[in-house]
């Protein structure tokens, strides 16, 4: 789980990118504007190099042997960070805070709003370099979900002391398997993304582990297989996480649709944003 060796670019990208950081808040509201496209190319070169500098046969065996699971400290380059900083200071009044008695506690941005105020962070989700990285390591024709789903791409948000989120499964309503992949945006904070791996693998004793999402780390796991919750934010610390899904089977029963709505209205994005796919603000 050592961190990867530094990268460099080619300095067209460099130029594009600071381009982009000078446009964004300017830009934002307008998703099929010239910077939402430039943002997808230069986004897809830079991730397309970064996979190429993986060390493939350590993260394949380490993604096996967890269960399905990887942690990846300093995939995204630093440029891309930036662009992510400036996105989420647009967002941040977007927050949706919600809160479940002895289970969750934080703010939620859904993808009806995140393919709006960040496209770069949505070019990211689509960056075919990306998922074809993630087809690979997984062994599976992953795809994108549905944009009517709000967990896409969304923003996690841990603002206020106590918030956090208790121990479940990312399961899967839909017919097939489904693939959450968590980035580290911003961590002022001593929480940690507590996992138990091989919870139901009967061959296997369950093992604890503990991570920061620090910025540009990557966490990959199968959501039906691994056991999951953040720790409590203490005063005056904050932590933001991208969360994208993925899933194998666009296809979902209308019944199980209507429960993964009511769970989303309730504990993350707000039944406006859910069932009427808008956001109020944007």
């Amino acid at each position: 789980m050592g961190a990867l060796p530094s990268r460099s670019f080619h300095p067209i990208y460099l130029y594009t990118i600071r381009l982009i950081t000078s446009r964004v808040s300017t830009d934002m509201d307008s998703p099929d504007s010239k910077t939402s496209v430039v943002n997808d190319a230069v986004t897809e070169a830079m991730i397309r190099a970064a996979v190429a500098k993986l060390d493939w046969p350590r993260l394949e065996h380490e993604y096996w042997e967890q269960d399905e699971f990887l942690y990846l400290n300093n995939f995204l380059p630093p440029e891309v960070l930036r662009v992510w900083e400036q996105e989420l200071t647009t967002l941040r009044p977007r927050i949706h805070r919600n809160y479940i008695p002895g289970h969750k506690k934080g703010g939620s941005v859904g993808y009806d709003t995140m393919r709006v105020l960040a496209p770069a962070m949505d070019a990211v989700y689509r960056s075919q370099s990306f998922i074809q990285f993630l087809q690979k390591l997984v062994r599976a024709e992953i795809k994108e979900c549905p944009e009517s789903d709000p967990h896409r791409c969304a923003l996690y948000a841990y603002t206020e002391q106590g918030d956090h989120i208790g121990f479940h499964y990312d399961t899967s309503y839909y017919k097939d398997r489904r693939y959450t992949v968590l980035f580290g945006l911003r961590d002022d904070s001593n929480s940690r993304l507590v996992c138990r791996l091989h919870t139901r693998n009967a061959n296997r004793e369950t093992e604890w582990m503990a991570v920061k999402l620090a910025p540009g780390t990557l966490v990959l796991f199968n959501g039906d297989k691994v056991y999951h919750a953040v720790t409590p934010l203490q005063k005056g610390e904050e932590r933001f996480v991208l969360t994208l899904q993925y899933v194998t089977s666009e296809e979902m029963h209308w019944f199980w649709r209507f429960v993964s709505n009511m769970k989303d209205s309730i504990a993350y994005f707000g039944f406006r944003q859910v069932f009427f796919n808008r956001d109020p603000k944007v």
